[in-house]
């Protein structure tokens, strides 16, 4: 099979959370017809796009499509039949704590998304470029933290606050093809994220606070791995069978010498420190159309070289750190597939297994052996979701997730010896293909290892793809 652009940024929006725009360009083909709805067929969303501007369609036509501005008076289609598919999205985080922390009050963090995706083999016509294609994303995120400024805990409770400026997400080539005997072969290399590639799914996506979204926290506090929106030299490689196993490997400059005020345009060598190192070794379980109950189980080690600091402030450092994880999600309740008879709903010809309504039971652990150089050498997140609660909801989740990380003993801080504890309960409410709503209450325990009394959140993360 052909490999294409994934970028059908609203399509993924409705069925990962919308904080897909991460990787809005994946190892998996993008079918043109995999999110349109089954009674439309996909001539009718195609024929709109191109002979209607957004004030020629009806009410229907334009809340049923895949993202608010569809055609741009014909850019859009006739960009895409050459390869060039754009990525539009804004994502909000509102929170506010009427109970606990430092002090109490309300703010909102905002992230833009713009991004685009070449498809090396249509944009130039070369054969030698089949299977090719480059990604190209920027962010631009404002707002204040309330985690920061007045709750004083450790896991932020707006997952989508950090390098508050415009920035340089990622720039890189990805090379993705099928071969014989059901292999394929992934390889990415140029400016991007550990956490592009590396515990990230997207049952972490249906979360607003950090402790949860994107990736299991635990790893920024006990090693140096990079996430979204920073990005770094970088290649990586997997290989995967068709019944689903997997291996994954990848290399990423460590360069503490990164700000914000770079905006993602240093690229120098010379100011890196080191070198990032990641593994993982996985099974994606019945991921397909069999209507059995999918899940996950993986084991990795992130292992970094570069001068890694003791904690204590006593101005030792050793040159090599690592961290240890595992990863595990399984359907645990499967209620069979949802009737997806809306056309607002999104329709799947490939990974159909994300139909099924049912309970998910998941988990992670991320434990450094090190807490002279990990803050925090032990953390353990995990939670139950429910995959369409209501069967005329068809792409709603009711989530709830817990967190725990330990504080290390050697740490020279308020926080030494203790922990913290998160809790959220989420509900996200997928309005159309393009918008979402997510209501959440959260619980933060121990704030900031005890520092503050026990706090209670009360947020809403909401998302447009344009």
């Amino acid at each position: 099979m052909k490999k294409t652009l994934c970028v059908a940024f609203a399509s993924v929006l409705a069925c990962q959370g919308f904080a897909a725009q991460r990787v809005y360009i994946n190892r998996s083909a993008y079918d043109s017809e995999s999110e349109i709805p089954a009674y439309y067929s996909p001539e009718y969303y195609d024929k709109l796009a191109r002979i209607k501007s957004i004030s020629d369609l009806t009410l229907d036509e334009w809340f049923n499509g895949a993202v608010v501005f569809p055609s741009w008076y014909g850019a859009r289609p006739y960009a895409a039949d050459n390869g060039i598919v754009p990525a539009m999205a804004y994502l909000g985080n509102f929170a506010a704590n009427p109970v606990g922390g430092r002090s109490r009050s309300a703010t909102n963090t905002s992230s833009v998304h713009l991004g685009v995706g070449l498809d090396l083999d249509k944009l130039t016509g070369l054969e030698a470029l089949n299977h090719w294609s480059i990604g190209n994303s920027w962010v631009w995120r404002f707002g204040n933290s309330l985690t920061r400024k007045y709750l004083g805990n450790t896991f932020s409770v707006q997952q989508n606050f950090g390098s508050q400026t415009i920035q340089l997400q990622s720039l890189y080539a990805i090379y993705n093809n099928d071969f014989d005997g059901g292999w394929e072969l992934t390889f990415k290399f140029g400016r991007f994220a550990a956490g592009d590639n590396f515990m990230s799914k997207p049952i972490y996506w249906l979360y607003q606070n950090n402790a949860f979204d994107g990736n299991p926290i635990g790893v920024f506090f006990q090693n140096r791995f990079s996430a979204y929106p920073g990005s770094a030299w970088a290649a990586f490689a997997e290989i995967r069978r068709a019944e689903g196993q997997y291996l994954k490997a990848g290399a990423y400059q460590i360069n503490s010498a990164r700000a914000d005020n770079m905006h993602g345009l240093d690229w120098s060598f010379a100011t890196a420190d080191g070198v990032n190192a990641n593994w993982e070794l996985g099974w994606d379980i019945n991921h397909d159309d069999s209507g059995k109950n999918p899940g996950n189980v993986s084991v990795g080690l992130v292992s970094s070289w570069y001068n890694a600091p003791y904690i204590d402030n006593s101005g030792r450092t050793a040159t090599f750190n690592y961290t240890l994880y595992f990863q595990a999600d399984y359907m645990v309740y499967n209620l069979g597939p949802v009737k997806r008879d809306e056309p607002y709903y999104i329709q799947r010809t490939r990974d159909k297994y994300r139909d099924l309504r049912g309970l998910v039971l998941w988990a992670a652990v991320q434990y450094n052996p090190n807490d002279s150089i990990a803050i925090m050498p032990f953390f353990i997140n995990g939670g139950l979701l429910f995959n369409a609660p209501f069967s005329s909801r068809a792409d709603d989740v009711a989530c709830f997730g817990i967190a725990y990380g330990k504080f290390s003993g050697d740490y020279d801080s308020y926080e030494s010896n203790s922990h913290e504890i998160t809790m959220e309960f989420n509900y996200k409410f997928q309005i159309n293909r393009f918008m979402f709503m997510q209501p959440n209450i959260q619980v933060i325990l121990n704030t900031g290892g005890g520092r503050y009394s026990d706090a209670l959140v009360l947020g809403m993360q909401y998302g447009v793809a344009f």
